[in-house]
């Protein structure tokens, strides 16, 4: 198994984490806003991103931000503990696992969180952290959970297994891949079938039941976690530069070239319009018969989902350490520097404020704010 790409990534981690062992109790952190770059103005919406609040951990984060229903933001670190955090930038609480974080947390309707810790285990918690239970799986658990209207709860693990656990913490049933499931998460279409990559290179449609639907085989690793169009097709990318489109019956309905690897998975707007990210430092706009509609080119590797605004902006991460907002047409309309490469998704909270986590170990808050600009017309 070749972990190359990888392995890049967390000894980069590391070699963070040895310039910021002096100040892990900094309260302070230098921020640079990118003021040379091309902004578009929006005259019909005078509010603009504004950096809020940052909080520190014990170490590098690759989980995702899961905000809550009331505001409370969760996130894994790979000083093993998962965090709860107010939306003013205060710990609530913090529990402790046997292993580093990368998973990103899952909330259900009732508030449950589960996330998965490299000690093998995915963990529910209770809305005010105390433990509910956990299933251990037979290898690490690198995979973000996903859940169902029947509160089944699905993941992948490096024991090469995709799971379905009951929402008691019992064992609803199993499958065995071809190789590990490194960080791939499932992905769960209207009919409530579950889709996931694996290192065995192939992308896996499974019912509900357990039984496996159908296999799609690239040239690459599939880290990618699928998404879907309205008329159910399937979008994915593979560590061989190509994004795919199969259909219903996992047939190929079309692929697009990029210029690299990709890792980041894909986001799928109202008008259909396909956003993926790629080792290239590209953001991709494709259009849903697959030809290219735009690419934004960003200063560094895109492992980051794009999302989408209220407003129908896509908001992204990159590994030089920018979080950009791009308009529907591809023109950069804000950009935000933070203190160190950004590997997990953007998340958005209240009032359009939104969320990052960080290498550098910290949360980042931007929040809206009035901004008074004379009209185009003065």
């Amino acid at each position: 198994m070749n972990y190359i790409s990888l392995r890049k990534i967390i000894l980069y981690s590391v070699i963070i984490n040895c310039l910021l062992s002096k100040e892990t109790n900094a309260a302070t952190v230098n921020l640079y806003i990118n003021n040379d770059s091309p902004r578009s103005r929006n005259y019909n919406n005078p509010f603009k991103l504004v950096y809020n609040w940052h909080i520190m951990t014990g170490s590098t984060i690759f989980s995702s931000i899961t905000v809550g229903k009331d505001g409370t933001i969760y996130v894994g670190s790979y000083d093993n503990k998962l965090y709860a955090i107010s939306k003013e930038g205060k710990i609530i609480w913090s529990y402790l696992t046997d292993g580093k974080i990368y998973s990103s947390p899952l909330i259900d309707k009732n508030g449950i969180i589960y996330f998965g810790s490299n000690d093998k285990k995915l963990y529910a918690l209770n809305p005010n952290g105390t433990k509910r239970w956990h299933f251990e799986a037979g290898g690490e658990i690198y995979s973000s959970p996903a859940i169902d209207k029947n509160g089944v709860i699905y993941f992948g693990s490096n024991d090469q297994k995709i799971y379905a656990i009951n929402s008691d913490g019992t064992k609803k049933w199993d499958y065995k891949t071809g190789a590990e499931i490194y960080s791939a998460s499932p992905s769960i279409d209207n009919y409530g079938n579950i889709y996931i990559g694996s290192n065995d290179k192939k992308l896996y449609s499974f019912h509900p039941s357990g039984i496996k639907n159908w296999e799609y085989e690239t040239e690459g690793y599939v880290y990618s976690s699928a998404a879907f169009a309205k008329d159910g097709t399937i979008y994915f990318g593979s560590y061989d530069n190509y994004v795919y489109a199969l259909n219903l019956n996992g047939t190929l309905k079309w692929r697009f070239k990029t210029e690299k690897m990709i890792y980041s998975s894909p986001t799928v707007g109202s008008d259909g319009v396909l956003y993926i990210g790629s080792y290239d430092h590209k953001l991709y706009a494709i259009h849903p018969n697959g030809s290219l509609k735009w690419a934004f080119i960003a200063g560094g590797t895109i492992y980051s989902k794009p999302k989408i605004s209220r407003l129908g902006n896509i908001f992204v991460g990159s590994f030089d350490g920018r979080i950009y907002e791009i308009s529907t047409e591809g023109k950069l309309l804000w950009n935000f520097k933070i203190g160190g490469p950004i590997y997990s998704n953007i998340a958005f909270g209240e009032n359009d404020s939104i969320y990052v986590s960080s290498f550098d170990h910290r949360i980042y808050a931007f929040r809206k704010k009035l901004e008074l600009t004379p009209s185009p017309w003065d």
